[in-house]
């Protein structure tokens, strides 16, 4: 009887402990980014976009768990959370979420909630607006598509999985920009982990966007001038699902997104994405040796974003990534072109063409 007491007591401390070491990386995230808005100053209001994975949803937790904190502590909040959830049933890549959503909400009742469509894309928004072929607004016989079979009918022009997962990635997040300008937040918060970003680190390198890194994993202002912040970039995947379960309650119920073994996905598979690819790496890799996937990381990090205030020039017309210097990308017919003697303005009008990682997606081989 004694040992057992002795060691479910050993079993909380760690527990408590591991418990501790999360927030504690997630805090220091969000002190140094300086989320909170001073005392005297209206809260700052931050974008939460969740997917019901353990990352967004950890994220949510801790946040919330802060802010109750504060408020006993001096009766106000530095800061206000916006939760946001994007349906990608239009893409065919959406499990049933009503329930959970439900569910979120009233497990965090203090923050504000909204849902948008993957295919709101297409709302009049200038700044959210998709160009290139294959992307009509109109059927055959000239009438308006509803945006939902405008979204269907680029999708299935695409010429891969691969080129359908980067292009839906990517509506997604300009989405979320395009919302969060629009509803006054000027910080969108992502829960990637360190696995998550050092899968999109190579991916998007493999794709034809490693001069966008700095940008696309970074902490920092965005080209479109939304601050992105990653407050549990310092944590691995596993240590986010071990997190989850710890939580009381658990956050298991709030979870649609599980865990997928690195067995999974089967390579040969015609099916397969190139993110499908590097989720599998570095899922088997963070198992055995983590200070890896960490490594990458760090490694990217060390690439810098120019400071905002000096432009980022010329931007991709799909993506709205900067373009690398003197290039503009890809014509559509697939030509390199030269930006040699152009005077870039960085504004919306300048982006003309596609970088080369969203032409080769977007462009049959």
């Amino acid at each position: 009887m004694g040992q057992d007491a002795e060691a479910n007591g050993s079993t909380a401390c760690v527990r408590d402990c591991f418990k501790k070491y999360v927030v504690t990386k997630v805090n220091k995230r969000v002190e140094s980014n300086k989320l909170r808005a001073p005392f005297e100053d209206a809260p700052t209001s931050l974008l939460l976009p969740i997917s019901f994975g353990s990352s967004s949803t950890s994220l949510l937790q801790i946040l919330d768990q802060q802010l109750r904190n504060q408020k006993d502590r001096t009766g106000r909040c530095s800061f206000q959370i916006e939760v946001l959830f994007i349906d990608q049933s239009a893409a065919g890549q959406q499990e049933e979420y009503l329930e959970v959503w439900r569910c979120l909400k009233e497990r965090f009742p203090s923050h504000s909630y909204s849902l948008a469509r993957l295919e709101d894309i297409f709302d009049s928004a200038a700044d959210a607006q998709l160009d290139g072929p294959a992307l009509e607004a109109t059927a055959a016989d000239g009438t308006a598509l509803p945006k939902q079979q405008r979204l269907e009918k680029f999708l299935s022009s695409l010429p891969s999985t691969t080129s359908r997962t980067d292009m839906i990635g990517i509506i997604r997040s300009r989405l979320i920009t395009s919302l969060a300008t629009n509803r006054g937040c000027k910080i969108i918060l992502y829960g990637d982990s360190t696995t998550r970003l050092a899968e999109r680190t190579l991916s998007e390198t493999a794709k034809g966007r490693g001069g966008a890194i700095p940008w696309l994993t970074a902490d920092g202002h965005s080209p479109h001038g939304v601050k992105t912040v990653f407050p549990m970039r310092d944590l691995l995947r596993k240590e986010i699902a071990a997190y989850a379960t710890m939580t009381d309650p658990p956050l298991t119920s709030l979870l649609l997104r599980q865990q997928k073994s690195a067995t999974n996905v089967v390579t040969s598979s015609k099916h397969t994405t190139i993110d499908d690819l590097m989720g599998q790496y570095f899922d088997s890799v963070e198992q055995n040796y983590p200070s890896i996937v960490a490594n990458v990381v760090r490694t990217s990090s060390r690439l810098v974003a120019p400071p905002p205030d000096t432009g980022v020039g010329r931007v991709c017309s799909v993506c709205r990534l900067p373009l690398a210097e003197g290039s503009e990308g890809l014509r559509w017919s697939g030509d390199q072109e030269s930006s040699e003697g152009h005077i870039a303005t960085g504004r919306s009008e300048d982006a003309a063409a596609p970088c080369y990682g969203c032409a080769r997606s977007m462009l049959n081989p």
